[in-house]
């Protein structure tokens, strides 16, 4: 989304030394702007957020840490996946090894559960202790926003290390303004798992009815990582989005939508499994079937009135993972339906000089989870627990501006309230209740338009999840210390158990945030732009919910018999105390002829009460985005560079000392890319490019496997209508 403004001018004098300044800072918001002119003042377009405040504020205005990524900023790089596509986020990493379906954002360094994830503002609530925990197609998404920080405030449970809010491609992102109808035909190949695609995508705007009809194919094989190695990972995927919204009245419009996604892949049990565990079931490939449905309709009401501008939403999104492994044969299922509402009210008013919006709003919503496993006698599945929490939350929040003498003045107080209960069949009578007050407050100063400092407090909160509240059955066997079965020419296994602990209470952040961010035209050309935001963040964590894994064999493993004899028991437990800070930065510069963008991360993570470290931590990453433009051409050329230093996790040897637990090298990774459209073919597109071009061995964090190697891909885009 954009919105026109004018842009600062400055002395020469005084512009030079400050882009100095912001240019050694490293930092920028990520933005894509476009330049034009008209008779009178040059304007620049300006990219918006809408998650941020849930009402659209221009990026740089907003009080805090933001990334917006565009359709045409997803082709550029033809991304395999969502990890593909939103790599160079500052403070965004992804977990779980290469394969698509085990791959886990984390946020400023919190992960699983602590980063909200939406879909056309549905949330997606599928949780695996090995599998992914969103399963979408990139080519099916016309914007990305990346929310950093708590927005527990708006979103309540879940948004503590962010939001993640992916909107689909509508109509009206590929309608030209004379067009009616059009159709979008897009195929693509890439080497390193030699993957094709092939998306069909047909769009219409009829009087007050617009539509959207896209299909895809995805199909590839193992991935070639970069030592040369082959990860084993066969995916065939199906995807289909409907889409359509009509304008009932000039104050009335209902939408409705359906995302279909579907993956047969042909890997470990563990998606996230690399290398051998030593457990049979586990390292053999199984067929793993993967299906997610989202059905979403909404109705807004925006009638003349600056007091209303209203909406109410309702969705359901089920996530299906069925696993069959024909050498047992054994199936087993894991499903997971979230159903919800949420409505909204925007009112816009003036109280003397300042201008106001009031937002209030709430939601109400119900996560199930179900576990199958045809081996068992009732059919139910082992650390799949049965059971349903159910959510419900109140908002308000004020955006308000003030424009005085001395500069312009942005102020946003929010508070959500909620409650929830969970509850499950393993333990009937022990129900988890709570509830939660969220507040925050942001503000932002602009003494001169190019200038804007701001700040934030903040509290999150995330109840616990059915699977941590009630995880039963065996998490994974090991061999039996002692004991060798001649006749299986194996050793014996015994497993590590999950217990339940359905006494956990919510993980509870506060969070500080302070930042400074310049806006710059006429930098070093005539119509160019610099933009620049860093920022400095603390968060203290109350009660971090950890997954406690206490490997030890039981005595009677080692004297005859040798049993009975465990590998101990794994529990979900709070974390009484731990701290997470970090600086973040992001830049961006866009010309006639050059662009580039630069973001930075740095995030330290410990455990006060035993000095851990904790979180998936990604210490001192730099990323480089720099390009050329040939207008005469209608080309772009481009390369990415990925820096990150050398990481290591310290856990407590409970002596005083510490012990190294995880450990990855630095690394250095360059992409080319290149976009052309020949003037010879008018909606013709093609996207070139070659990733990781010195085939550098590295892992993004310590997974034990390396990423993938040298990757050459190529994707043609045919768009034609009337």
């Amino acid at each position: 989304m954009t919105r026109t403004i004018q842009p600062a001018r400055q002395g020469a004098r005084l512009r030079t030394l400050l882009t100095c300044s912001a240019l050694a800072l490293v930092a920028g918001t990520g933005l894509a702007q476009e330049t034009s002119e008209t008779e009178e003042t040059e304007q620049r377009e300006e990219t918006v957020t809408v998650y941020g405040t849930s009402n659209p504020i221009a990026v740089f205005d907003y009080p805090g840490q933001v990334a917006v990524l565009t359709r045409d900023e997803l082709d550029t790089i033809a991304p395999s996946s969502i990890s593909d596509a939103l790599r160079d986020v500052a403070g965004l990493e992804f977990s779980g090894g290469p394969r698509r379906t085990g791959e886990t954002p984390s946020l400023r360094g919190l992960s699983g559960q602590n980063v909200l994830i939406l879909l056309d503002g549905a949330r997606q609530s599928f949780t695996s202790a090995h599998d992914g925990r969103f399963f979408t197609d990139p080519s099916l998404i016309g914007t990305a926003e990346i929310v950093k920080g708590p927005a527990s405030a708006l979103y309540g449970s879940g948004a503590v290390g962010g939001v993640l809010a992916f909107e689909t491609v509508d109509a009206a992102d590929l309608l030209s303004e004379d067009e009616s109808w059009g159709v979008r035909l897009r195929a693509g190949y890439q080497s390193v798992n030699e993957e094709s695609l092939g998306a069909f995508t047909a769009f219409t705007r009829q009087g007050d009815f617009d539509g959207l009809a896209s299909f895809g194919l995805r199909q590839s094989g193992n991935i070639e990582l970069g030592d040369g190695s082959e990860l084993s990972s066969d995916d065939d995927i199906q995807t289909a989005l409907l889409k359509g919204s009509y304008a009932l009245t000039d104050a009335i419009t209902v939408e409705g939508s359906w995302q279909r996604f579907e993956n047969t892949a042909i890997e470990p049990n563990n998606g996230q499994g690399t290398l051998g565990t030593g457990d049979g079931v586990l390292d053999r490939d199984v067929e793993k079937d993967i299906t997610t449905d989202s059905f979403r309709g909404q109705i807004r009401f925006n009638p003349m009135s600056e007091l209303i501008d209203a909406s109410f939403t309702a969705y359901q999104t089920t996530t299906e993972v069925d696993e069959f492994d024909a050498t047992v044969p054994r199936t087993t299922i894991r499903e997971i339906e979230t159903t919800g509402f949420s409505a909204r009210n925007a009112m816009r008013f003036e109280l003397g000089a300042l201008s106001n919006t009031l937002t209030l709003g709430g939601d109400w919503y119900k996560d199930e989870q179900t576990g199958i496993d045809d081996e068992t006698a009732d059919g139910t599945r082992g650390g799949v627990p049965n059971g349903e929490s159910e959510f419900t939350g109140l908002f308000a929040q004020l955006e308000t501006e003030l424009e005085t003498d001395i500069g312009e003045f942005l102020f946003v107080p929010g508070v959500r309230f909620d409650e929830f209960e969970s509850s499950s069949d393993i333990a009937p009578d022990a129900e988890n209740s709570d509830d939660a007050v969220s507040p925050r407050f942001a503000a932002s100063y602009a003494p001169v338009p190019w200038l804007r400092v701001f700040g934030s407090y903040s509290e999150g909160f995330r109840a616990p999840s059915i699977n941590e509240l009630y995880l039963d059955g065996t998490h994974f066997e090991v061999p039996h210390p002692i004991l060798f079965d001649p006749a299986m020419g194996s050793f014996v296994f015994v497993t590590n158990e999950f217990i339940p602990n359905p006494a956990l209470i919510p993980e509870e952040t506060e969070t500080t945030e302070f930042g400074i961010g310049v806006d710059f035209a006429d930098v070093f050309a005539e119509d160019d732009r610099l933009v620049a935001k860093v920022s400095r963040y603390e968060s203290d964590v109350e009660n971090l919910i950890n997954l406690s894994v206490n490997f030890n064999y039981d005595a009677t493993c080692f004297a005859p018999p040798f049993f009975p004899c465990s590998a101990g028991t794994s529990e979900s437990s709070n974390v009484d105390s731990a701290e997470i800070e970090g600086w973040e930065g992001e830049l961006h510069y866009d010309s006639d002829r050059l662009f580039a963008r630069a973001s930075f991360s740095s995030i330290e993570g410990t455990d006060k009460t035993t000095g851990s470290d904790i979180g998936t931590l990604t210490p001192d990453r730099l990323a480089l985005n720099l390009g050329l433009k040939v207008p005469e051409w209608k080309a772009r050329f481009g390369t990415r560079i990925q820096h990150a230093s050398e990481f290591e996790r310290r856990e407590s040897d409970g002596a005083g000392g510490f012990t190294v637990a995880e450990q990855r090298d630095d690394y250095v990774v360059v992409d080319l890319y290149a976009t052309w459209a020949p003037e010879f073919a008018h909606g013709l597109r093609f996207d070139l490019g070659v990733d990781n071009v010195f085939e550098e061995e590295y892992e993004r964090v310590f997974e034990g496997v390396y990423e993938p190697g040298r990757n050459f891909k190529i994707a043609a885009t045919y768009q034609f209508g009337g």
